[in-house]
């Protein structure tokens, strides 16, 4: 059974048509989800900035008290950084807290710092 040339044509020509007619309302269908997605994700997040707002309305300003005496061997700078930071989270959560010491991290017996430890543990945690 021999094929004539223009049904093998016609046949490829409506192939390709088809799969790009179905990639075509493939990538619309994902983009339209991607949107709506979007939009709820988008609400959320007012909702919750408008929330957020509300509570810091209402919740009296947290007040961080520094340390009295900072130990000679932390510099100054370093002492407001971290009471910065402890400001920070507490205005966030509406409460007061007082930083009473500052000390290095413990190596627990290795050589790594801190942050060579964390990025070690975020490179190397499985999926």
């Amino acid at each position: 059974m021999q094929m004539g040339m223009s049904y093998v044509i016609a046949v490829v020509i409506t192939g390709l048509i088809v799969v790009f007619l179905g990639l075509v309302l493939l990538i619309a269908f994902i983009s339209a989800i991607g949107a709506i997605f979007k939009k709820i994700d988008q609400q959320k997040a007012a909702a919750k900035a408008a929330e957020t707002a509300e509570k810091s309305a209402e919740a009296p300003k947290a007040v961080v008290k520094p340390v009295a005496a900072a130990p000679a061997s932390d510099s100054d700078e370093v002492i407001a950084v971290i009471s910065a930071a402890v400001a920070m989270m507490a205005a966030a959560d509406g409460t007061s807290y007082r930083v009473k010491s500052v000390k290095p991290a413990a190596q627990n017996g290795s050589s790594r710092s801190a942050w060579a430890m964390a990025g070690l543990r975020e490179t190397t945690n499985p999926f």
